[in-house]
């Protein structure tokens, strides 16, 4: 399979993998995701490796990328889950994957950073990219403009309403109402109005 055209080689001074799975998982991202929550996927796989980097945290960006691009590709699917969206955004992934070549046991482990990528408590017994995925995306719902918001909070907050109203009792539910969600990221210490220089 050829690369992607349109996929960079580096955002943001971090590098992405090139290999033929990253390009798919790169297009595959582009086609089914929003452009809000694409940003928001590219923003996560950024935060994570810097974190990994910055923190001598070795992980590999070959399950890393695939696990950030299509963490929230089960926010997508909403009526046609049977499941919260992260573990049925982790099963497409892995089916995904699998079909592109990825060893099963890979795909497994993206699986499970895109399952714990919302829970309560993520440790490095999960997995270094579970933490980091974990991490990183805490880290950019709150906000950062490493990579275009184009309106993130107002998409992501209603993309987690309609979770919580198609399944209550999903993580989404905890976050939104245990946690108050809206509020958490209208308190963000990153500012929408002043784009970094």
């Amino acid at each position: 399979m050829p690369l992607a055209a349109d996929q960079p080689r580096r955002i943001a001074g971090i590098e992405v993998p090139r290999d033929p799975i990253s390009a798919a998982t790169w297009g595959l991202a582009r086609r089914r995701l929003p452009a809000y929550l694409f940003a928001h996927s590219v923003r996560s796989y950024l935060w994570a490796a810097a974190l990994g980097r910055d923190e001598s945290l070795a992980f590999e960006p070959r399950i890393l990328w695939p696990a950030a691009l299509l963490h929230d590709i089960g926010l997508t699917r909403i009526p046609r889950n049977t499941r919260c969206f992260e573990f049925q955004g982790a099963e497409v992934a892995r089916r995904f994957l699998v079909g592109q070549g990825m060893p099963r046991a890979d795909a497994a482990r993206v699986g499970l950073a895109i399952e714990l990528h919302m829970a309560t408590s993520v440790t490095l017994a999960d997995g270094v990219e579970s933490v980091l995925l974990d991490r990183a995306t805490g880290i950019d719902v709150r906000g950062a403009r490493a990579f275009p918001r184009d309106g993130f909070d107002r998409h992501f907050l209603g993309a987690i309403r309609r979770e919580v109203d198609a399944r209550p009792g999903c993580q989404s539910d905890r976050l939104l109402k245990l946690v108050g969600l809206a509020n958490w990221m209208a308190g963000s210490p990153w500012t929408q109005a002043s784009p970094q220089r």
